[in-house]
């Protein structure tokens, strides 16, 4: 018994002497407070897809449109649709924007069009009424935002 309370008392004078130096835990930052270690490890951010984005797809020919005011698909031989933009839902990976019977779908990887050299930022897939149409996409830039820099 007395042994034992020989190592207790040894593991208490260690763990005040530790504890009396101050430094912080490893990994924490001078003056910050440590995450507990339970915390979930933090994740790297989604997909951006704030803004807008233009859309085009071959075969058939398509473009879209995707704006704060609105969501636009042109097809070729048929009048534009149109329905108010109600805001990105995140899906995984995925924004999606619309609701019934036209649906746009982004999915931020490397695209391209298959008929030119030019490569986009997003593949899209729309839904209109049954019907998938696929494609690819890209942010809008905001040419007056370039003339500032």
């Amino acid at each position: 018994m007395s042994r034992t309370l020989a190592a207790l008392g040894l593991i208490l004078l260690l763990a005040a002497n530790l504890a009396a130096c101050g430094e912080s835990p490893m990994g924490a930052s001078e003056g910050g407070s440590a995450a507990p270690a339970d915390a979930p490890a933090s994740t790297p951010p989604g997909p951006d897809f704030s803004g807008d984005f233009d859309l085009t797809g071959t075969e058939p020919f398509w473009s879209g449109r995707i704006q704060a005011d609105g969501l636009t698909l042109s097809r070729a031989g048929q009048p534009d649709v149109s329905t108010a933009n109600t805001g990105a839902k995140v899906e995984g990976d995925v924004g999606v924007w619309g609701v019934g019977g036209l649906v746009f779908r982004l999915h931020q990887e490397p695209c391209s069009d298959g008929m030119s050299d030019r490569k986009y930022d997003y593949r899209a897939e729309v839904t209109i009424n049954g019907q998938t149409l696929k494609g690819c996409a890209s942010a809008l830039v905001d040419t007056a935002d370039e003339t500032k820099s």
